[in-house]
């Protein structure tokens, strides 16, 4: 038994630590793009502070009021190192350029990336570029005063963010990997393990079959016996008297051990179905029928109503074995609590019966259970009723459940497909 329960765990430990590495790989590689955006970040201050320093020292040696030659050989002097717009302006808001070299990126909104670094300075972003405004150049020899504004591509930045962004791309990829292999295993391993407990429900179904055939052959022949003599001597004895009691009791008991001994037999002989197309609606109706007209009695209302107005037309079912279905589970309903409603229907490509009961319910606990062989709340019964039906459900590749009832009780709900 040990190797049975190592083998699942395994399993799924190996399914945790994929989803793990995946997931501690996803958030280093975002950890680390967060760190280089912060990293581009002083390296566009950076580059503007050294580009700005350049240009004021380029300006500081232009004698008089400098124009757009001079202003074009300062920009040719550092394009490389990523200026890109150089102009002297005049007026606030947006500024008219009086002399100016390289193209504007435009006048459209700046977010703005530092304040206040340095005396007069201001960094904005604009465009995808650094624009700074000099407000003051004290070393000009000439028209000290002057306001200029440059642009700055921020070249390393840009390089530092893409390879970022490349970088936040292949461990996204990588992580999604390793997360969908985690996917893959943790439903291949939920699948093993469904198949496992099906296989060995099987096992058991099987074993507890063949049990089940021997002892009630063995017993069928004896019981028959022993049920006609007690019946004999029961008319034998005069009526009142206490043997005659005795007597009835064992007939009694003989006939709840028939009744045993029958559903064993119903209960292994549910091996192979012949479906053939039939009357869905008129068969449950039939079926209800039956075990309300044995549990009724004259002048009082129906137990059982059945709706068949959405049922389809012909669907493929093996009979005898859909009516016993219907008829176990309309006579548990009624046990359980009346009225009962019996709904036919179709839905998703399946044939749904669903029979509901005003009874106390099942517990959540229960409802799996309550399908397993020998399984009863009942004070009577062999708790195989509800086995047979499941048995049959699924040799038709149905499923069924049982469902809370809205109005109070339970509502047994069975899925039948056409094929």
């Amino acid at each position: 038994m040990l190797p049975r329960r190592v083998r699942p765990i395994a399993g799924w430990s190996i399914v945790v630590v994929v989803a793990l590495i995946g997931a501690a790989l996803l958030a280093t590689v975002w950890s680390t793009r967060a760190s280089i955006l912060a990293a581009s970040d002083a390296v566009r201050c950076g580059q503007a502070d050294a580009i700005e320093q350049a240009v004021r020292s380029d300006l500081a040696d232009l004698e008089g009021i400098p124009e757009s030659p001079q202003l074009g050989a300062i920009l040719h002097e550092h394009h490389d190192e990523g200026l890109r717009y150089l102009a002297m302006v005049e007026g606030r808001g947006l500024p008219v350029a009086l002399a100016a070299a390289g193209t504007a990126s435009g006048t459209g909104a700046a977010s703005t990336l530092a304040r206040s670094r340095a005396a007069g300075c201001k960094i904005d972003e604009v465009a995808g570029r650094l624009r700074m405004e000099l407000r003051s150049l004290r070393k000009m020899k000439a028209g000290g005063g002057m306001r200029f504004v440059i642009e700055i591509e921020p070249i390393q930045a840009t390089e530092l963010r893409d390879a970022a962004t490349l970088t936040l791309g292949v461990g996204v990829l990588a992580a999604l990997a390793l997360l969908g292999v985690a996917f893959v295993l943790i439903r291949r391993e939920a699948r093993r393990q469904a198949d496992a407990t099906a296989r060995e429900r099987e096992r058991r179904l099987a074993s507890l079959g063949e049990m089940s055939a021997v002892l009630a052959h063995e017993i069928k022949n004896p019981l028959a016996s022993l049920k006609g003599n007690a019946q004999l001597l029961a008319r034998m004895l005069p009526e009142g008297a206490k043997p005659r009691a005795k007597a009835d009791r064992v007939v009694d008991e003989a006939v709840r051990l028939e009744q045993l001994t029958n559903d064993l037999l119903q209960f292994v002989r549910t091996g192979t179905i012949h479906r053939v197309a039939v009357d869905p609606g008129a068969l449950v109706r039939e079926a209800a029928a039956s075990v309300a007209a044995a549990q009724v009695e004259p002048g009082t209302p129906p137990l059982v109503t059945v709706e068949t107005a959405a049922a389809p037309p012909r669907w493929p079912l093996d009979a005898g074995r859909i009516r016993q279905v219907v008829i176990n589970l309309v006579d548990n309903a009624i046990c359980a609590g009346a009225p009962v409603a019996v709904t036919v229907g179709h839905a998703r490509g399946a044939l749904v019966i669903e029979v509901a009961d005003r009874g106390p319910g099942v517990e959540p606990d229960d409802r799996d259970k309550i399908f397993e062989p020998f399984f009863t709340g009942k004070t009577q019964g062999t708790g195989l009723g509800l086995a047979v039906v499941r048995r049959v459900v699924e040799l038709h590749h149905g499923t069924i459940a049982v469902l809370p009832n809205p109005g109070g009780g339970a509502v047994f709900r069975a899925e039948l497909p056409e094929d």
